[in-house]
């Protein structure tokens, strides 16, 4: 590639990346409900969850999402079948660059199941399968959605420390592989072809949740890890801004009442994270705010 080329693609990339919500760890854990919450008697849930989330770059570029979650759960008392679709307007604006469009993200399959444990702990084992809905074009300006199939698995697990149940300590770990595809990008006055692997996202996942009547409130922490990204022809800096590591921080506060005989819950969360590396190009600071409506069924 010449150097002509080279400047062209650092000019168009300041902009660029990807934004999920639905392999959102966070948004995921507190909208389970597998017999931790004696509350819902029935195995389904319907759940709406509108979002917003905010990014600042530590290069200045301000990127934003709005949007809705829909999520279906099928949840017996030893497995579980659950799938996740979302759309949102993503933005992108510094001094120089504003972009904005309507799309939707990956749709997210999953399911698990539980082995007998002990009376004070739950174990479920998962699998999770990603299906792109558009290409990815995240080489020249924010996208939702990573736009690429996804393949993983997760394991997560509660332990009850009180004796009504009530006071849990939940843990989540999971590794997803994105497969590469092609992506094109404009570079200068052509576009060109790459071959383009996102890596792989781990995720370790802590909280403490605590039960008061038909109040529920918790708190956690989760890491993220991406990871291995490659492309082809080479680009540090395309890999420099796909490799992360992000530390968020979230709350949450759940509400349980009857529609009739219909048993539901509306919730509001807030989380915040930060990016330690990359430095140049990684989020100073991220801010995501959900709010929930579930029905069970």
């Amino acid at each position: 590639m010449n150097i002509k080329k080279y400047f062209a693609f650092c000019f168009v990339v300041p902009a660029y990346g990807s934004i999920s919500i639905v392999y959102n760890l966070r948004v995921a854990e507190t909208s389970k409900h597998r017999g931790l919450e004696s509350f819902f008697k029935k195995p389904s849930f319907g759940i709406f969850t509108p979002f917003g989330t905010f990014r600042e770059k530590y290069n200045g570029v301000h990127h934003s999402a709005g949007g809705g979650l829909f999520t279906l759960l099928y949840s017996p008392e030893r497995y579980y079948l659950r799938v996740d679709a979302a759309f949102a307007r993503v933005s992108s604006h510094d001094r120089s660059i504003h972009f904005a469009r309507t799309q939707g993200d990956d749709v997210l399959f999953s399911g698990g199941y539980s082995p007998r444990t002990s009376k004070k702990s739950k174990l479920t084992i998962s699998g999770l399968f990603g299906i792109p809905t558009h290409k990815d074009t995240s080489l020249e300006f924010v996208q939702f959605g990573y736009g690429h199939f996804g393949l993983g698995a997760q394991v997560d697990g509660t332990y009850f420390f009180s004796t009504n149940r009530n006071h849990t300590f939940r843990w989540a770990t999971r590794l997803i592989h994105f497969f590469p595809r092609n992506v094109e990008a404009r570079m200068g006055d052509q576009r060109e072809r790459f071959n383009y692997g996102i890596g792989n996202l781990a995720d370790i996942f802590l909280a403490l949740h605590m039960i008061r009547k038909l109040h529920s409130m918790e708190a956690g922490y989760d890491a993220s890890f991406f990871f291995n990204a490659k492309i082809f022809p080479h680009f540090e800096d395309a890999i420099k801004r796909a490799n992360y590591i992000r530390n968020s921080f979230y709350g949450i506060y759940k509400y349980r009442f009857f529609i009739g005989n219909v048993a539901s819950y509306i919730a509001c969360a807030l989380s915040y994270g930060f990016e330690p590396t990359p430095k140049t190009v990684g989020n100073k600071r991220v801010i995501t705010t959900w709010a929930s409506w579930g029905i069970n069924f």
